[in-house]
């Protein structure tokens, strides 16, 4: 019992261990465009994070419908959490790209 507590700790560990990284690596996009002030960046922002946003609600939308249909044989053979992940980085993937394309076809670049 003991040795089963100790693997369970040394799991959540490299878990917490592995959160804190992702955390770290977090960075924040700022976007330019010549002859945009702070106010027109944040407006054009805003709308691009609203078409990301709803394309992201959609994929998760369809990604329940996957999961009723198949989340019992995922979760029979065992990859259910694998299965989740992988949509849910896909769908976050597929906003991201919307984010960024509505942003460059405003005329706007990431600032480096």
């Amino acid at each position: 019992m003991i040795v089963g507590k100790r693997c369970l700790g040394a799991a959540a560990g490299i878990f917490i261990c592995l959160q804190l990284a992702a955390c770290a690596g977090t960075t924040t996009v700022r976007w330019v465009k010549s002859g945009s002030d702070d106010e027109a960046i944040a407006r054009e922002l805003r709308d691009c994070n609203q078409q990301a946003n709803s394309a992201l609600a959609s994929e998760r939308g369809i990604n329940q419908d996957i999961n009723a249909t198949l989340g019992r044989n995922w979760q029979m053979g065992g990859t259910l959490g694998i299965e989740d992940q992988a949509m849910s980085e896909q769908a976050e993937g597929l906003a991201d790209r919307i984010l960024n394309s509505c942003m460059q076809a405003k005329g706007f670049t990431k600032a480096s």
